[in-house]
Parts: structure tokens; C-alpha cells; sequence
């Protein structure tokens, strides 16, 4: 059934419209105190951008979903201690980031960032792509980030996406800043390898039909 537009009563948009607020005024409002209607507002601005975010470390979509829930219910309860509204978006990231970065050490997953094989590498490992829509370059970057090993991968995320210096990455890991780049150049030269081979299967599909 499609959806039908109904005869709009002018009071009514007059009542809305006094409610309807900026999302800056939902975060300032949310950091002097507790505020559901706020926060709502907050929650469905972000919300889907921060599940991609997740998505990034969390390859599972239900484990994704799970973990942003546990973020967004965080993020009420500390909203308070965010100084400048201005400044929220990097701090929820930050916080995404953290609660994703829990998961996978529960699940045991962190140890495999200083366990993996050294992959070869070959001549220059910058990734880099030919040009064209943002946006299909975007999603072509995301399926081989997320075919990279699971300690490659936050790497990546952690170094090229988030731009984390390596100081930042060695103590949210707990490892040395010369492991946190010696593992982006692996896997740098890896993500390339995934890239090439993408690139070539597409080109076969494209000769071969």
C-alpha cells in the first residue's frame, strides 16, 4: 500500500514546528542533563552513520547492531562530560571505536594483531585506486578493508580511516608505536593485493561477460 498524504491541520504544523529542534540544541541540551526527547533526535541523526562504523571492526551485522545499542546507552548516561557541542561527533566516534575494540578483546580477537603471518611485500605498498564516483570508490574500499584478517583490519580502520597517529593506536592496543607501523605496512600491502585481484576479476567479468 502506498503511502497517501493527508490534509495537514495548520495548528498542528504550528505545534510541530515548536517542537522540531537543531541537533546542536539536542547535544547542549542532552550535556546540562538527561533529556529522552533530545537524545532521540541525537540517536537517529547518528545512529546509522556510527552503525557503518561498526561495521568497519565488527563484520557480523547482528554482533554490529548489538554493540552500538551498548554504545548509544553509554553515550546517555555520559553525554554530561562532553565540553563543546561541537566537538560530540568525535567523541562518540571515539567512543564507537572503543566499544567495537571491547568487543572484539572479549571475543579474543586482539591478540591476532601481533600474531599474524608477515605477508610478502612487494615494490609500493600505497593503495591506490583509479578515478571515479566517491562514492563506488568508497564502497570498493570497504569490501576489501573488510577481507583483510581481523588484526589488519583495525589497523587500517584505526590508521587510514580514523587517522589515529601511532601513538594513539600503541596505547588503545597495548602495543609498541614501531608494531603499530610495522602492521600497516603489512597491511597496506595486503589491502593492495585484495584491491588488484577485485580489479582483475572485474576486468575478466567485463570481457567475458
Amino acid at each position: 500500500m502506498k503511502h497517501r498524504a493527508s490534509s495537514t491541520n495548520p495548528l498542528s504544523v504550528l505545534y510541530l514546528n515548536r517542537l522540531l529542534i537543531t541537533l546542536n540544541q539536542a547535544i547542549s541540551e542532552c550535556i546540562k542533563a538527561a533529556n529522552s526527547a533530545a537524545f532521540k533526535h541525537i540517536y537517529q541523526h547518528y545512529s546509522d552513520k556510527m552503525f557503518y562504523v561498526c561495521l568497519r571492526y565488527i563484520r557480523n551485522e547482528s554482533d554490529a547492531a548489538d554493540v552500538l545499542q551498548d554504545a548509544f546507552i553509554q553515550v546517555y548516561h555520559k553525554i554530561e562530560t562532553v565540553k563543546d557541542p561541537a566537538s560530540f561527533e568525535g567523541w562518540l566516534r571515539r567512543l564507537i571505536v572503543n566499544k567495537c575494540l571491547d568487543f572484539l578483546r572479549a571475543k579474543g580477537k586482539k591478540q591476532e594483531i601481533l600474531s599474524e603471518k608477515d605477508v610478502a611485500i612487494e615494490g609500493h605498498t600505497d593503495v591506490e585506486l583509479d578515478q571515479g564516483d566517491p562514492e563506488v570508490l568508497r564502497e570498493i574500499l570497504f569490501s576489501a578493508i573488510q577481507k583483510l584478517p581481523e588484526g589488519y583490519r583495525i589497523i587500517v580502520n584505526f590508521a587510514l580511516v580514523e587517522e589515529y597517529s601511532h601513538k594513539e593506536i600503541a596505547d588503545m592496543l597495548g602495543i609498541k608505536e614501531s608494531t603499530s607501523r610495522s602492521q600497516l605496512v603489512r597491511a597496506r600491502a595486503q589491502l593492495k593485493k585484495i584491491l588488484l585481484t577485485q580489479q582483475d576479476q572485474k576486468i575478466k567479468e567485463s570481457y567475458y561477460g
